[in-house]
């Protein structure tokens, strides 16, 4: 059990307190992760300074629905009133016993000291106090010194996802020929749940619990997200590479339009038998659809079982961003 700090005066950990802490709490995130930050990582800095602000009333301005929320619970360690580590700790929706931390950071002047490892053991203490049964995280797979504290208090590696974004020349062809993708019909969508359950890496498995529904729509559902794109400006489609009869690949993309200027979002998957021999045809028929698209990057994230078709994006003019590293822990 790790024993919270009781003064001010000397360094060590205690609970946030989002009546005090979050202007420091968000100096601390930009600091740690300034350069990584995701735009929905840059709006809830924007809030919490604005939660800071606030006051005690921000109380009235948290909740579901809030960008913030989800950090809100926590601990931070303490120097002479001065924040220099934070640990976030978050309930995995729909999954009562799964729990994750995340936000660990340490300022350069106060690392090596052990307070991150400190702070990743309180909020494991939290999570076993509350009934979590597993603790899980996301971390570069560039930063060693935080994988090593990871391993050290025993997380194991699940899966690896690397992020990729692709931005459309400013010329846009918007008459170009799909060779080998072609538009999913409701009665094939079956196909591709198939393809999901057969093709996903073992983190988005364990993590996303993939379901049927998420992919096979009935009539009353697919009738209800068109009305739904009307409001939010992303419309969805289904997409497929086939072989005679066969769902070889499959692609989902959320496009966004008009006043929702949002990057479009895609999701890949390729049969693990065809591996190696069908990405550089995937990836030039992705490239020639975003070129009909508005010009706005367009995000995709691949897991390491992807391997194959994110070198071929990356030939066909995707960016890599970042790979990150999954990992549990069973208490």
């Amino acid at each position: 059990m790790v024993r919270l700090a009781t003064s001010k005066k000397a360094g060590g950990i205690r609970s946030l307190r989002p009546g005090s802490d979050l202007g420091q709490l968000a100096d601390l995130i930009e600091n740690a992760f300034g350069e990584e930050l995701t735009d929905g990582g840059g709006r809830v800095l924007r809030e919490l300074r604005f939660l800071h602000a606030l006051g005690p009333l921000n109380v009235f301005f948290t909740g579901p629905s809030s960008d913030a929320d989800g950090i809100l619970t926590g601990f931070v360690w303490e120097e002479h009133g001065r924040i220099v580590g934070n640990v976030t700790v978050n309930h995995s929706s729909g999954h009562p016993q799964r729990w994750q931390i995340s936000n660990v950071a340490v300022l350069d002047e106060f690392r090596g000291q052990g307070i991150g490892r400190q702070l990743v053991e309180a909020a494991l203490d939290l999570i076993l106090r509350r009934g979590g049964q597993t603790a899980y995280l996301f971390v570069r797979d560039n930063n060693p010194a935080a994988m090593h504290l990871y391993h050290g208090v025993g997380f194991a590696e699940v899966d690896r996802t690397t992020e990729l974004t692709y931005i459309r020349p400013a010329t846009r062809n918007p008459g170009t020929r799909l060779w080998h993708l072609r538009s999913l019909t409701p009665d094939e969508s079956e196909a591709l749940y198939q393809l999901v359950m057969t093709a996903a890496g073992p983190g988005q498995l364990w993590l996303s619990a993939v379901h049927r529904g998420q992919y096979v729509l009935s009539g009353e559902e697919r009738f209800l997200r068109r009305v739904e794109s009307v409001l939010t400006e992303e419309l969805e489609s289904q997409w497929g590479l086939f072989s005679q009869d066969r769902l070889e690949a499959g692609l989902i993309l959320r496009a966004t339009r008009l006043w929702n200027r949002g990057p479009h979002q895609l999701k890949l998957w390729v049969r693990p038998e065809q591996r190696g021999e069908v990405e550089d045809a995937l990836a030039g028929d992705i490239v020639a659809m975003l070129g009909a698209e508005a010009r706005r990057p367009s995000h995709l994230t691949l897991t390491a079982c992807e391997e194959w078709a994110g070198d071929a994006l990356v030939r066909h003019g995707f960016r890599k961003v970042r790979t990150l590293v999954l990992m549990k822990l069973d208490l």
